[in-house]
């Protein structure tokens, strides 16, 4: 059976003060997706070292096919990043760099299935990189798959220009409050300012500024304990995200990006499918590392 949703992107070592989890934005997304009973499959790089060689384990375990994770040439090894977290949960990140997810290499293989699965997410992250710029180039031109990009403006990694030309090649966008805030500034007056929308109406300005220099048809935008919003064509709908005691809230976006996947590919309501997903993102914030064991009364809400 093929697979049905791909990611591109780092797959690496969170170092936190709980303790090393496997991380990176889309092996979190795969991993997560597999817990919702879909076949998922991670297109990555580790190095030729033992930490390649568990993190390589750690994704099997998890379920997602590590078909098309290479190891990289000697010298770039598997990627680490050391995570700190404030009093109240949030998380900031130190990447090492290089590392071997710096070099994705994109097989003809990989080609053809992509193009046969019903989703490829991919990050701005990955895109610190011109190498992978040049791979992934080559995926986003694979036709079939609906193809989420997760806007990820991380400094020293927050490139603008570059996160606006990789959102003109997705069919939905997803980032956070702050982003969406930051990105239609740019575009506004030039300069990334924090500018984070404070209610919904504001949400939907920022989103038609985005849409029209993308012409992305949905942009979903999370807003923490404030649930999330989905902006398709113009309508905004929002929903409430569910309230807990968060510990840190590494991996909580990519459990929410998981959901979206799933739900707007089945085309679920999208009212539900935002409130599912900030089910997932909630619950992960609320326990410790990015993939914690999905309990059945939050996976069975997609298997419906």
């Amino acid at each position: 059976m093929a697979t049905e949703f791909y990611a591109f992107g780092e797959i690496l070592w969170d170092c936190l003060p709980s303790g090393r989890h496997a991380g990176g934005a889309p092996f979190n997304v795969t991993a997560h997706l597999a817990q919702l009973g879909v076949s998922a499959s991670l297109i990555s790089a580790i190095g030729r070292d033992q930490l390649g060689d568990e993190i390589l384990k750690v994704a099997q375990d998890k379920g997602v096919n590590t078909q098309f994770v290479r190891r990289a040439r000697i010298g770039l090894g598997t990627g680490t990043v050391l995570v700190t977290v404030d009093g109240i949960g949030n998380a900031t990140y130190e990447l090492v760099q290089p590392a071997a997810w710096d070099e994705i290499k994109v097989s003809a293989q990989a080609l053809e299935a992509v193009g046969k699965a019903r989703a490829l997410i991919f990050g701005s992250l990955a895109g610190r990189s011109p190498y992978n710029l040049d791979q992934l180039d080559r995926l986003l031109e694979v036709k079939g798959p609906l193809k989420f990009f997760d806007v990820n403006l991380r400094p020293p990694f927050a490139d603008p220009p570059l996160v606006m030309e990789l959102a003109k090649r997705a069919d939905v966008l997803k980032l956070n409050d702050g982003e969406v805030g930051q990105l239609a500034s740019w575009l506004r007056i030039g300069k990334a300012t924090p500018n984070t929308p404070r209610n919904a109406e504001d949400v939907a300005r920022a989103c038609a500024t985005i849409g029209e220099a993308t012409s992305a048809a949905r942009i979903c935008v999370t807003m923490a304990e404030e649930g999330a919003a989905l902006w398709d064509r113009g309508k905004l709908v929002t929903a409430p995200a569910p309230k807990v005691v968060v510990k840190d809230t590494v991996g909580a976006g990519d459990a929410f990006m998981a959901g979206l996947m799933v739900g707007l590919t089945r085309g679920t309501d999208t009212r539900k499918v935002l409130e599912n997903a900030c089910r997932l993102g909630a619950f992960v914030a609320s326990h410790d590392g990015a993939t914690p064991l999905l309990p059945s009364e939050i996976t069975r809400q997609f298997t419906n």
